[in-house]
């Protein structure tokens, strides 16, 4: 009994272990099976990141082939409040907006356009009723070719949503610079390139074609630029104060070209710029030449469209600009490959928001306390210094990246919770919508960096003319005099910075 017992046991013992053998035989199986399956799908996601790059830099290729190939579209959207002026902001009351201001900048921009080579059609978003014999006025200044759209009366109704309760609805003519957006995703495939600005702004083809080659060449350094930088351990603190070199795919995404609006001085006696440019030197040696800003390429006008207030063919130093200066801009150099090569960081963007991969450092004008000992630099969002363009544009492929990636809550309607408020007509300003400051600040925004090629010739086609030329009236009455700046003083100013920065630059190396 007792060896039959042993025997028992022996052999529970023996299957016991042989089944313990057989379960870490087959748990080692499905652990190698599980290795063998995990790498394979890594290769696959990897192939499949591969495959979607190189057919996403394909299909880049391909489109802008096709446009090369063929006349680029642009459809140019302009808003406009009034048709006649109000007599507010220095203007005249009663005179005719849409003939004195409108269709002067509107068919000046585009003859040059169509001269360019490009197809345009023009769509007016306006508060008032655009008038059948009035919108055939519009119509018989344009060049043969060109279409005409408008929207009357395309300002929302909604509540005053500083004050509540809300009962009373209104016009909210704060947000008619809403509206261009629910005309640009009706044609979104229908142009290549978006043109939206405010009726007193001239746009050129020489801005058109600057924009747009600045933009395929960030595209180009995008495609071929790393996930991460060189120096992955990067403080945020260190990636502020870096302002050259490699940039990352995240760093460039958040890239794209700024403007700068100008007026010309009409009266510098009275109204003049200011006396006093500041302790940054005015240096326009460029290359062992000196250079001015070329008032050409924004503001000289043709004969048939100057006025009292809108000369000919003003002077370089002529042109003035009011919306930054020296003190809060920085400089940074792109990477080596580009010809875009330096470039003033514009104002708008909160960086501490993003990480150091991110983070667009650049080389502040004060970064040395030398300039102005013991200030710090103005907060980016200071309304201040941002640079109210007056407008903005951009390409399709652009625009889609804006409102599928980078945008929070998106770029185009519908303007829904949580980045938008009552269908986006909340407190924004006027040119949170319109001015592009929704592009370049952080609150519900896109914290976009804007960026100026500092070269003279690159940096005048960044240069916008304000033709309604009132704001140098306007804020001198206003106790603002020594806000203007002329344009050729930033431009020195600016090239000072630079050469003090490359000279660190080679001080590291």
């Amino acid at each position: 009994m007792n060896d039959f017992c042993i025997h028992q046991t022996s052999l529970w013992k023996h299957r016991l272990q042989l089944k313990w053998q057989r379960q870490c035989i087959l748990l080692a199986f499905l652990l190698m099976f599980a290795a063998v399956f995990v790498t394979l799908q890594r290769t696959s996601i990897n192939n499949i990141k591969a495959l979607r790059h190189t057919d996403h830099v394909r299909r880049l290729s391909t489109m802008n082939a096709v446009a090369n190939a063929k006349k680029q579209r642009i459809l140019y959207i302009v808003t406009t409040l009034a048709e006649y002026n109000t007599g507010t902001r220095a203007t005249v009351r009663g005179s005719d907006r849409l003939q004195e201001t409108l269709i002067p900048v509107v068919s000046e921009g585009i003859q040059t356009m169509i001269d360019a080579g490009y197809h345009v059609d023009l769509f007016l978003v306006c508060h008032f009723v655009l008038l059948p014999e009035r919108q055939a006025l519009i119509q018989s200044k344009l060049p043969a070719g060109v279409g005409l759209h408008s929207w009357s009366e395309a300002t929302p109704l909604g509540y005053d949503t500083g004050r509540e309760p809300f009962k009373k609805l209104e016009n909210r003519t704060l947000h008619l610079s809403r509206q261009h957006r629910f005309v640009i995703k009706d044609h979104l495939m229908d142009y290549d390139i978006f043109v939206c600005f405010e009726d007193d702004m001239l746009i050129t083809a020489k801005h058109v074609d600057h924009y747009v080659a600045m933009t395929n060449e960030i595209e180009r350094l995008y495609e071929l630029a790393p996930d991460e930088p060189v120096a992955p351990d990067l403080s945020n603190q260190d990636a502020l104060r870096h302002y050259h070199g490699v940039m990352t795919k995240s760093q460039l995404a958040r890239t794209i070209p700024g403007w700068i609006r100008v007026e010309i001085l009409l009266n510098e006696e009275q109204y003049g710029a200011q006396n006093k440019t500041g302790p940054v030197p005015i240096d326009l040696e460029f290359g062992g030449t000196t250079k001015n800003v070329d008032p050409s390429v924004c503001c000289h006008v043709s004969s048939d469209h100057i006025s009292q207030n809108r000369p000919a063919e003003p002077e370089s130093s002529k042109l003035m600009l009011w919306e930054t200066n020296i003190m809060p801009l920085g400089v940074r150099k792109l990477p080596d490959e580009s010809w875009i090569n330096w470039v003033v960081t514009q104002r708008g963007p909160n960086q501490g928001k993003l990480n150091a991969t991110s983070i667009i450092g650049d080389y502040w004008t004060n970064r040395n306390n030398d300039y102005y000992p013991g200030s710090s630099r103005p907060s980016g969002q200071e309304f201040r210094y941002i640079n109210n363009q007056g407008g903005w544009m951009a390409t399709r492929q652009q625009l889609w990246r804006w409102h599928t990636e980078i945008c929070p809550g998106g770029f185009l309607p519908p303007y829904e919770a949580p980045h938008y408020r009552y269908d986006g007509l909340d407190m924004r300003n006027v040119e949170w919508y319109s001015g592009a400051m929704q592009l370049s600040t952080v609150r519900h925004a896109c914290n976009m960096q804007r960026i100026i090629m500092l070269d003279p010739a690159n940096f005048s086609k960044s240069l916008l003319y304000h033709t309604a030329n009132n704001k140098q009236k306007q804020l001198r009455d206003e106790g603002k005099g020594e806000w203007f700046v002329k344009a050729n003083t930033l431009l020195g100013q600016l090239n000072t910075i630079r050469k003090r920065a490359e000279k660190d630059i080679d001080v590291i190396e």
